[in-house]
């Protein structure tokens, strides 16, 4: 009896790993099984880079596209943190690009409009899907029309780098470039900003340094010839270390966006560069004061459409225009404005929201845009070796 039973029990578990790779790809987390889960939709799997707050966006986004009964697809994200110091986003679509893959789950891209240069650069001018816009019906409320790689793009918010500080301790703060320089050498310790490669506001900052006497041709080339002509910005960089935040009795830069939003709302700064909605978020929260205030510089701190694109080694086009055109209607775009403060790209008469008053100063034909590839992984080396290691 018990030889019998150990030759069930044998065969048993012979029919189990016979059966199990089935088993497993049929409810597994492939694109099989959000297809099943979706009643049969195909799955689109959406690549995003940012912080935080950009991550909760689409999260909340996605959520509201997948519970429509009338979605096509079946929408997942796949967030890469910025500054987090793996690979980054660009990096990971070049190396599939030049590994010769052409079935990858790079299904959608969500990317600063300025930012798609340094993918082009990595991967190929062929990597952008051009866009048949009359399956994006909503696209004919869009207002804001991208200014990077049109027929393969569609924007679905505005963004810009700001002036932020407390109105309290300091209530005139400098307008001008020249101003700025003079306040951060009269105040040591009370202006930061983070590392050009930890974060968009720092990066903007440093541009701002690099570009601002450059023609304005130079501002969107990655021509390495501009290069050689950032020695007076860097010069400038260097001047303002000493008179920067310090800890411990030394210059710290804080890591990421948030490090420098966390200086200005502990009250250890009172002015540095940062993310419109991220200022405007926090303000909302209660965790910045209402005293908090933003401003533009003159002349202006670098600003830009965020888009959607598709790469040509996913999954094609056709399964991601609804969700596309789900991002430009007027429900998505006043999520995006209530949770993160994106300025619309659609006429804001059609969203019904009081939130809207709080971004109508932010003007995206206003934006200064600096688009540099390549050049901005040049930048950022050059930074990490010359000012972050200086005393």
């Amino acid at each position: 009896m018990k030889r019998r039973m150990k030759k069930l029990c044998v065969c048993a578990v012979l029919c189990f790993l016979m059966l199990s790779p089935f088993t497993l790809f049929a409810g597994g987390q492939g694109e099989g099984s959000a297809a099943g889960n979706g009643g049969g939709k195909p799955k689109v799997t959406l690549w995003a880079t940012g912080s935080d707050n950009v991550r909760m966006l689409f999260e909340k986004l996605i959520d509201e596209y997948n519970a429509k009964p009338g979605s096509t697809s079946v929408v997942e994200l796949q967030f890469v943190m910025s500054g987090s110091g793996g690979q980054t986003l660009s990096d990971r679509i070049a190396a599939a690009k030049l590994a010769g893959k052409t079935d990858t789950d790079f299904d959608l891209l969500a990317e600063n409009g300025s930012a798609l240069a340094s993918y082009v650069d990595k991967a190929g001018g062929d990597l952008f899907v051009p866009l048949d816009f009359s399956k994006i019906p909503n696209y004919a409320n869009v207002k804001m029309k991208s200014g990077f790689f049109t027929d393969c793009v569609v924007p679905y918010r505005g963004t810009t780098v700001v002036m932020a500080y407390d109105s309290v301790r300091l209530p005139n703060p400098p307008k001008t470039w020249a101003e700025l320089g003079a306040w951060i050498t009269s105040h040591p310790g009370r202006f930061a900003y983070n590392p050009p490669g930890s974060g968009g506001s720092g990066a903007g900052f440093v541009n701002l340094a690099l570009y601002k006497d450059l023609p304005p041709e130079a501002k969107v080339s990655t021509d390495e010839k501009w290069v050689e002509q950032w020695g007076p910005g860097w010069d400038w960089l260097k001047s303002i270390h000493p008179y920067l935040y310090t800890s411990g009795g030394k210059v710290v830069y804080p890591n990421k966006n948030q490090g420098t939003l966390d200086l200005l709302i502990n009250k250890e700064v009172d002015l540095i560069p940062a993310w419109a909605d991220q200022v405007l978020t926090n303000i909302s929260r209660g965790i910045l004061p209402e005293s908090t205030k933003i401003y533009q510089l003159t002349p202006a701190l670098n600003g830009t459409d965020v888009v959607l694109a598709v790469p040509n080694i996913g999954g094609g086009a056709e399964k991601t225009y609804d969700f596309i055109n789900f991002m430009i209607s007027p429900e998505a775009q006043k999520i995006c404005l209530e949770t993160i403060f994106a300025v619309p790209v659609i006429d804001a008469s059609l969203i019904d929201s009081t939130y809207k008053t709080m971004v109508k100063d932010l003007d995206i034909s206003g934006f200064s845009v600096i688009s540099n590839g390549k050049l901005g992984d040049v930048r950022n080396q050059y930074w990490d070796k010359n000012i972050a290691r200086l005393p």
